[in-house]
């Protein structure tokens, strides 16, 4: 069973230790609290608190190349259509997911398929979903991924994605600044 404990900080790159006083140490700090990542029975849900930030630039990291690249550095190819393709390439890794888009509607959420090429393992889904909190004029992007299976392939593919989450989500929110 995956743990359930909700990750308290989750940072794109590790802060030497002694160093969480400098500018670059507390900016990782900072950056890490607008990023939780928990489990939900089968489903990975991660959030991203994006202040200052649009609905719609937010959800631009999953629908716009130059964005897409920014924070996840990968190639996107999409045809936001129920149906249409969906894939990102890795160059430097080298590997693809690719999948399909199950819906999509601007500025409020994109719900996608995707497996990556070459590994034996069913697709699964990623939900994401954004919603404007005026209040303090910030966009809270979440993240459903899965469902993950009990099986020794589940436990695999959700430890992967988990580890991709929580190393690529904390660099999403300077992605979609300004």
């Amino acid at each position: 069973m995956p743990d359930t404990t909700p990750a308290d900080s989750v940072l794109a790159d590790t802060v030497p230790a002694g160093d969480s006083g400098s500018a670059q140490g507390g900016a990782a700090a900072a950056t890490a609290r607008l990023v939780t990542i928990t489990d939900s029975g089968p489903m990975i849900v991660a959030t991203v608190m994006l202040p200052g930030c649009e609905p719609g630039r937010a959800l631009a990291a999953f629908t716009d190349p130059v964005v897409l690249a920014r924070w996840w550095r990968g190639e996107l190819a999409a045809d936001l259509v129920p149906g249409g393709q969906y894939s990102v390439s890795f160059p430097a890794i080298p590997a693809r997911m690719a999948g399909q888009v199950v819906s999509y509607v601007p500025g409020r959420s994109l719900e996608i398929t995707w497996a990556w090429d070459a590994k034996e393992r069913p697709a699964t889904t990623v939900t994401v979903r954004v919603q404007w909190l005026a209040g303090d004029q910030s966009t809270e992007l979440t993240i459903e991924h899965g469902p993950h299976y009990e099986d020794e392939g589940g436990r695999i593919a959700h430890a992967e994605h988990w580890e991709g989450w929580e190393y690529f989500l904390p660099r999403l929110p300077a992605a979609v600044a300004g």
